[in-house]
């Protein structure tokens, strides 16, 4: 999970999980878990921490890794399980095979250790969970958004009504900001 209790009590005021309702605190894993799930899938990318391997082609004897490492340690091997020498250096692993760089073009397969997520993804799993938090299940609040009285009575339904919106259109934005930068590729430096 990308956020803990304890930051989704953060987001709501509390100092701590503990000062969160009965209700609440059944509700905060199981929201924690799906919010984080669809947060990663719509950044297109994991980002809890732990170990990623990672299949690249070479540029320059370079391969560009998709998330801060967070050591100096990196494992680089070629499809036939030859490993090479890599040194990291910052978000590029630069890849020698007996002291001269790989070719252009070469696939390897690099492990590495990610760092933590950053934490304004952590802040925007956790206040996502506020918000789902702060409306009880079947309660006017949790269906409708509008109500007119009068001649002509109009109810427009919440969205999560159906549950079909995890999400708002600002929250769906921000985790797609994290999806990997299209790569520029350069073919002939001048």
């Amino acid at each position: 999970m990308l956020a803990s209790p304890a930051d989704v009590a953060h987001a709501l005021g509390l100092d701590d999980e503990n000062e969160l309702t009965a209700s609440q605190q059944a509700r905060v894993e199981g929201l924690l878990e799906r919010v984080s799930r669809r947060f990663q899938r719509e950044a297109g990318r994991t980002l809890t921490a732990g170990a990623v391997t990672v299949r690249a082609l070479t540029v320059e004897g370079r391969v560009h890794l998709p998330d801060p490492p967070s050591g100096d340690t990196v494992t680089v091997t070629d499809l036939c399980g030859n490993t090479l020498e890599g040194v990291i250096e910052g978000d590029y692993v630069d890849v020698t095979r007996n002291g001269c760089p790989v070719a252009t073009g070469e696939i390897l397969v690099v492990e590495y250790t990610r760092d933590e997520p950053p934490q304004a993804a952590i802040d925007a799993v956790a206040a996502i969970v506020a918000r789902h938090l702060t409306v009880e299940p079947g309660s006017p609040e949790s269906k409708s958004t509008d109500l007119t009285a009068g001649a002509d009575f109009r109810q427009r339904l919440a969205d999560w009504v159906s549950d079909t919106s995890l999400f708002t259109d600002e929250e769906l934005a921000e985790a797609r900001s994290y999806r990997y930068p299209v790569p520029n590729v350069i073919i002939h430096r001048l």
